[in-house]
């Protein structure tokens, strides 16, 4: 039986969150995210928060995996949840129990603050994770997801509107 630990992350986890987070990508063959010991720590903690990060360990591993999720709200069921951003555990710490202590420390946060629900994206070619989450019950919904960012962002907001 491993040692599995979660806690919280902490400003100086940012190289190793940042280098997993690479790996993630890498893994989904998608390009790989700016997302730099920085931003890290100037949007997991501090006056610009947007995100919460937990962190496991292992053994004598330092860090081992990470979650990162943000707080939401879902209007349909008037209720406050999670929305889940990336979950990533070493490939040789896999299928060990670590991503499903990283999601229970998270469920347990979600109820801790009267959320009753969590939410996550899958990138389609990740197979591994699509058959983790269902295997633990996630539904998958029939949506599709919408980004807009860069110059189309600018254009959208680029208008005679008033900024509130």
């Amino acid at each position: 039986m491993l040692d599995i630990r979660i806690r919280e992350g902490a400003p100086s986890d940012g190289k190793a969150i940042t280098e997993m987070a690479a790996k993630l990508s890498e893994h989904e063959g998608v390009s790989l995210p700016i997302f730099d010991e920085e931003r890290y720590k100037r949007f997991g903690f501090g006056a610009e928060k947007r995100f919460d990060v937990l962190i496991a360990e292992v053994g004598l591993e330092t860090v081992c995996g990470y979650l990162i999720f943000c707080h939401s709200f879902h209007v349909g069921l008037g209720t406050p949840g999670f929305n889940m951003l990336d979950l990533f555990v070493e490939q040789k710490l896999r299928r060990k129990g670590v991503a499903r202590s990283l999601m229970s420390a998270m469920a347990n946060k979600c109820i801790d603050t009267n959320g009753d629900w969590i939410t996550w994206q899958c990138h389609p070619n990740n197979r591994l994770a699509l058959d983790y989450y269902r295997l633990i019950g996630g539904r998958q919904f029939k949506s599709v997801d919408f980004e807009i960012a860069g110059d189309e962002l600018i254009k959208l907001a680029d208008n005679n509107i008033d900024r509130i």
